[in-house]
């Protein structure tokens, strides 16, 4: 019986237009994580849901569902993290304690997307924001030392902003020619009363008892731009594609760790230990040459192809794309130390599903920690 209803859903969903992929990937970070990816699309409506379980006991969850209501698009997104941090590189750089901490991160968007002629877009949005962090032992304000106490920290947070895009990409999975520019603008509240137990930028909230923390918000603009280029040379047999993103952001005032902007992630300074460089502004320039090497390659996916019946063939094309990465966050709370251009560089691997996703696993190494990364990401195609 249960086969049979697995068999109807998947059926159902190959006919509608939905797709999943399930599986389970290994990074230094995280050790062991299964995944569910599903996604899916009919006439003006579509959503995707990432799911994902590391043997450790941390979780992420992450969906969104869009609609044309009003305007282009507008779109409900929800996200829930569970991460266990060996490290708080919060602490003070003179103490050799190892402490660790587990961060609870919650945060729910609703934005509306319109269309402002040809490529142009602009946005609005408003959402929530709340971060829980556990420690097995709790700072002192005289000294910034550490006290054998078990703390909480909190931090609760509303964002309202907008943004403008330029948006030419040529593909939404794969761009070859094309240039992309998106500028974030918006505001903080923050919510939180009790100062002492509010989540701390930087180690001078908990040694300097006249400061004024939290502030009762801030603002903060952010600037991504990209670049898309295909390069022709006979002596490859395979496309190439050039990716180039200048990317800067800028909070007014100090902000807790769930605001602030944090090396180690996805798409910046990949290769840092997770949380070990936060900080109030950043810049980052990055590039990567992709590799079309495999139009229709194989995956583990191919199986689902052979046992469901109505499962589309999943045959994706497979692009290599090493890359490299300058980035400096300013008024880093991690330590000074950190506090300079940070250079990152690694190997990524792209599975092009068409009309889908895409699916990449990214390989990093920072030269300056001497720690590697391994990063793997959905990139929704709607």
């Amino acid at each position: 019986m249960k086969r049979l209803v697995i068999f109807a859903l998947t059926a159902g969903c190959s006919l509608a237009g939905w797709f999943f992929i399930p599986g389970a990937y290994w990074t230094f970070q995280d050790g062991t994580v299964g995944f569910l990816y599903a996604q899916g699309e009919h006439g003006t409506v579509g959503w995707h849901a990432d799911g994902r379980y590391s043997l450790s006991g941390d979780y992420w969850l992450d969906a969104e569902f869009r609609a044309k209501l009003i305007g282009e698009r507008t779109s409900f997104r929800w996200e829930m993290a569970r991460d266990s941090l060996e490290e708080d590189w919060r602490r003070p750089r003179g103490d050799t304690l190892s402490v660790g901490y587990v961060a609870r991160e919650f945060s729910a968007y609703i934005k509306q997307n319109f269309t402002a002629g040809g490529a142009n877009k602009f946005a609005l949005y408003a959402g929530i924001k709340r971060g829980e962090y556990d420690s097995p032992m709790s700072f002192s304000p005289i000294g910034g030392a550490f006290d054998s106490i078990p703390e909480t920290r909190t931090a609760d947070i509303i964002d309202i902003g907008g943004e403008f895009a330029i948006d030419s990409r040529d593909d939404p999975e794969n761009p070859q020619t094309a240039y992309f520019l998106n500028v974030r603008f918006g505001g903080l509240i923050f919510q939180s009363d009790e100062n002492t137990k509010f989540d701390y930028m930087s180690t001078d909230q908990l040694t300097n008892l006249d400061k004024d923390w939290p502030p009762g918000g801030t603002g903060y603009i952010e600037l991504d731009q990209r670049f898309y280029g295909k390069l022709r040379t006979k002596q490859v047999p395979f496309p190439l594609i050039l990716a180039m993103r200048i990317a800067l952001g800028h909070n007014l005032t100090e902000v807790p760790q769930i605001a602030a902007f944090r090396g180690g992630e996805h798409n910046f300074m990949r290769g840092v230990e997770k949380r070990r460089i936060m900080g109030q502004s950043y810049y980052n320039m990055s590039g990567e040459l992709r590799a079309q090497i495999w139009e229709e390659s194989y995956t583990p996916w191919i199986l689902l192809h052979w046992i469901i019946p109505g499962y589309a063939n999943p045959r994706p094309i497979l692009e290599i794309a090493p890359f490299l990465e300058f980035a400096k966050v300013y008024n880093d709370y991690a330590g000074e130390d950190d506090n300079e251009q940070q250079t990152t560089l690694g190997l990524g691997f792209r599975w092009v599903f068409t009309d889908y996703t895409v699916v990449r696993y990214d390989f990093a190494y920072w030269p300056k920690g001497k720690t590697f990364g391994a990063y793997f990401s959905f990139e929704p195609s709607i």
